[in-house]
Parts: C-alpha cells; structure tokens; sequence
C-alpha cells in the first residue's frame, strides 16, 4: 500500500532493485533503441522488433511490427506543411497514420537509418527522405534567419531614421 502510494507520487523511479525484480510490469519492459518526442506527450519509440506511435492520452498507443512494414511514406500535413505525417504500408496492403503533425524532422531523421538498419528491406516514399528532411531542415534555419536578418535591418532604418528627424529638428 505504502509503495503505490509512493509510486503515484513520485513515479516508478523510486523502486528498489528487489522490488523492480519482482514488480511484473518492468521484468518484460523493453527499452526503446530511440524515441522521437513531438507535440504535447506524443512520441515515436522505435524498438528492435516494432514501431510504437504514443499519443497524449495513455491508452492511444499504436504498435507495428517492424518486418510488418512495406514502406514508410512521409508527407507535408493538409494546413500546416511543417508538421508531417507519417504513414506505413503494411504487408496485407493496408495503409494506417502512424503520426499527424510530426515537427520533430530533426530527431526522426536521426531515427530512419536504425530503421533502416533494423529493417533493410524497407521502402521509403520519397526514396530520399533522409535527405528531403535535411533540405526540410536547412531551408526552415534560412527561412529564420532571413525573418531574423529582416527585423534587425528594419529596426537599424527605423533608428537611423529616428537620428536623422531628431537632427534636422534640433537645428530647425
């Protein structure tokens, strides 16, 4: 009693060794080879055997066999391109959403070569993904610093403009 009231309030960290030994929940307990966070409590956790997509809600889990997986399929979202979705065909030739409004290309770029490391004979729709998320990535860090670049010029004319009627009227 006194160690689940314990566990619920500071989490399951706090297990001793003796305890995590014969606690059921973390003898089978995986840890994923790599985790892709995006959104509030979303993630894509990547494991030697399967993909496993979390949701914000603790029950919206979806879970894939790796060597189920045909192709990969990523593209730009419907309103916002920035957030991608993620897409897989599976072998009985079905197509399921594996993640909408993914914005973390960074980290899942760093994750395809593990899958594909994992899984070889995997497809990817574009076949350059990796390098469609680096040029995905380069063009948005261009994109910010051209906003940035724009805002500082303008905020320089705006000063310069400023010494420039603060002169003229000093000496008029």
């Amino acid at each position: 009693m006194r160690l689940n009231r314990l566990v619920r309030l500071f989490g399951e960290n706090i297990m001793d060794e003796h305890t995590q030994s014969t606690h059921p929940s973390h003898s089978d307990k995986k840890q994923p080879i790599n985790v892709v966070r995006f959104g509030m409590g979303k993630e894509i956790q990547l494991y030697e055997d399967e993909l496993v997509v979390t949701g914000q809600e603790e029950d919206q889990e979806t879970r894939v066999q790796l060597q189920e997986i045909k192709q990969l399929i990523l593209v730009p979202g419907d309103p916002n391109p920035s957030k991608l979705v993620l897409m897989a065909d599976l072998d009985d030739d079905t197509t399921i959403i594996l993640v909408e409004g993914m914005t973390n290309a960074r980290g899942f770029r760093a994750m395809l070569p593990q899958i594909l490391e994992l899984h070889p004979t995997l497809q990817l729709d574009p076949p350059d993904m990796g390098e469609q998320l680096r040029q995905a990535l380069n063009t948005r860090r261009a994109w910010t610093l051209t906003c940035y670049g724009t805002f500082l010029l303008v905020c320089v004319l705006l000063y310069i403009l400023y010494l420039v009627v603060a002169y003229l009227g000093a000496h008029h």
